[in-house]
């Protein structure tokens, strides 16, 4: 469960992807989200992370997955450590989803505070 606070962590830090997955494509996908997640959640500042299916409205993207750090700080070594992670293991993460057909739109993002 993912607690998002803005008032008691202003630093957080979020990677959202959105992906669009065929049908035939979502046994392999789902394999390789589960394998990142299990290992961004050994990761320092790892907050926690959720996975949304499309259940309606217009758009190509049929997943989407958010990851929440505590930091920028947390989220740039994040990203240095699951390069590594790949190359050790001998993950070409871009030639996975053009293999299966999968489209993605990769991001960080910080929360932008509304005023009144």
């Amino acid at each position: 469960m993912i607690s998002i606070n803005l008032e008691k962590n202003p630093d957080l830090r979020f990677r959202i992807d959105s992906f669009t997955v065929p049908d035939a494509a979502r046994e392999p996908f789902e394999a390789a989200m589960r394998r990142n997640f299990a290992f961004i959640q050994t990761l320092p500042g790892f907050q926690g992370h959720v996975v949304f299916e499309k259940t309606g409205g217009p758009g190509r993207f049929n997943i989407a997955t958010i990851a929440v750090w505590e930091s920028q700080d947390a989220i740039d070594k994040a990203v240095t450590q699951v390069g590594a992670f790949y190359k050790e293991n001998g993950i070409d993460m871009p030639a996975l989803l053009a293999r299966h057909g999968i489209q993605a739109e990769l991001g960080q993002f910080s929360a932008v505070p509304l005023k009144d």
